[in-house]
C-alpha cells in the first residue's frame, strides 16, 4: 500500500477521503477528491479496496480538554503507524497487506455530548447520518468504476461501517463490488437484506461475526432504531454468507487450509474482527481467491446455529455496561 503524505504533519498509510452527507473531500480544506483519485488509479494497479470505520472516529478530529481522546481515523486505523499504544487499534492497511490502491473514507462518526444517555442518543443520531454517507460511497464507487470500468472493487466495513456498504449499494449506478467483508455490522437484518435485494444482486456479502461480539448485537439491538435482529444474531439471510469468527469448527477448518487464527479473548470485544492474529491473511484469501473461497465453501466452515440469545434483562444488562462512560467503545 502506498504512504501518502496528507494535511499538516500526520502521515497516513492512505490518500485521504472523507465523505460527508453532502460531499466528498480530500484534505480538512475541503479540496476535491476526484483529481488526487485519477493520480492513484492511473498509479497502482489491482483491485480497488474501501474501507469504512465506524462509530466515534471523525476525520480531522483533534483531541482537546472535553474529548482528549484522538479519533481521526487516518491517524489511527488507516494509519501505517497509528498514533496510539491502545491494543484495539492496529493499522487496517497494513493488517490487509492487500496489492493494490487502498482508500480509507473518513465519516463523522461522533456525536455530541457526554455520558450514558448522550451516547444511547448519539448512537441512533450517528446510525441514521450513516444513511446519507452511504451515497457518498456510492458516488466514489462510481466514480472509479467510470475511470476504469474493469477495475475491481471490493468494500470492507466494520460495525456501523458495515452499515454504510450495504446501504450504498442500491446508490450505485455504474459500480458493481465484487464483495463486501463485514466485520461484526452494526445492521438489522431485515434492513440488510432490503438493501441487497435493491442492489444489482451481482455483490457477494461475507458477514463476518463472533460470538464475542454477541454482546454488541445486543447493545444495538437496543440501541438503533427499528425492530429486529442484528445481522451477526439472525438466522441466514440470503444473499449473505456468514463465517462466525471464534467457532472451533471454523478455527479448526481454517487451520487445514492454510489459514491459521491465532488466540483470541473469549470474554466481550468488539475488535476481534481485525486485531484477532491470522484475520488479514483470512480477508485477503476471502477477497482475492473468490473462485476458491465460493459462498457455498465459506458456509460449510460451519453449521453452527446463530450466537445464543439472551434475556431481554441481560441484553439491558449488557448494553448499559457497554455505554456506561468508564466501559464504553472507543472506536466500533
Amino acid at each position: 500500500y502506498e504512504i501518502a503524505l496528507v494535511t499538516g504533519v500526520q502521515t497516513c498509510a492512505l490518500p485521504i477521503c472523507v465523505a460527508t452527507p453532502e460531499h466528498l473531500t480530500a484534505d480538512a480544506a475541503g479540496a476535491p477528491l476526484e483529481p488526487a483519485l485519477d493520480k492513484l488509479l492511473n498509479r497502482q494497479a489491482g483491485p480497488v479496496t474501501l474501507l469504512l470505520h465506524g462509530y466515534k472516529y471523525c476525520p480531522f478530529h483533534q483531541p482537546s480538554a472535553a474529548d482528549p481522546t484522538l479519533r481521526d481515523p487516518h491517524r489511527l486505523i488507516y494509519a501505517e503507524t497509528p498514533e496510539t499504544t491502545c491494543d484495539r487499534i492496529i493499522s487496517w492497511p497494513g493488517m490487509l497487506d492487500r496489492a493494490g490502491p487502498t482508500l480509507g473514507i473518513g465519516w463523522p462518526g461522533m456525536h455530541t455530548g457526554h455520558g450514558t444517555l448522550n451516547s444511547i442518543r448519539g448512537f441512533a443520531e450517528v446510525y441514521a447520518r450513516a444513511d446519507s454517507i452511504a451515497r457518498q460511497v456510492a458516488r466514489l464507487a462510481d466514480r472509479i468504476a467510470a475511470l476504469d470500468p474493469d477495475r475491481r472493487i471490493d468494500l470492507i466495513g466494520h460495525s456501523l461501517g458495515g452499515r454504510i456498504a450495504l446501504a450504498s449499494l442500491p446508490h450505485m449506478k455504474l459500480a458493481e463490488p465484487g464483495r463486501i467483508l463485514l466485520w461484526g455490522a452494526a445492521e438489522r437484518a431485515t434492513i440488510a437484506r432490503m438493501h441487497i435485494e435493491r442492489g444489482t444482486g451481482r455483490t457477494e456479502i461475507i458477514n463476518i461475526r463472533a460470538r464475542t461480539n454477541a454482546p454488541f448485537d445486543r447493545m444495538f439491538e437496543w440501541a438503533a432504531p427499528g425492530q429486529g435482529p442484528a445481522l451477526g444474531a439472525a438466522g441466514p439471510v440470503d444473499g449473505v454468507a456468514t463465517l462466525t469468527l471464534d467457532d472451533p469448527r471454523t478455527e479448526q477448518a481454517l487451520q487445514a487450509r492454510g489459514l491459521p487464527l491465532g488466540a483470541t479473548s473469549r470474554g466481550r470485544c468488539h475488535w476481534s474482527f481485525y486485531t484477532r492474529p491470522g484475520t488479514g491473511p483470512l480477508y485477503a484469501a476471502l477477497l482475492d481467491q473468490p473462485g476458491i473461497w465460493t459462498a457455498d465453501r465459506i458456509a460449510a466452515l460451519s453449521d453452527e446455529p446463530a450466537p445464543a440469545q439472551q434475556t431481554s434483562r441481560n441484553a439491558v444488562v449488557s448494553t448499559l455496561s457497554a455505554l456506561l462512560p468508564t466501559n464504553r467503545m472507543r472506536g466500533a
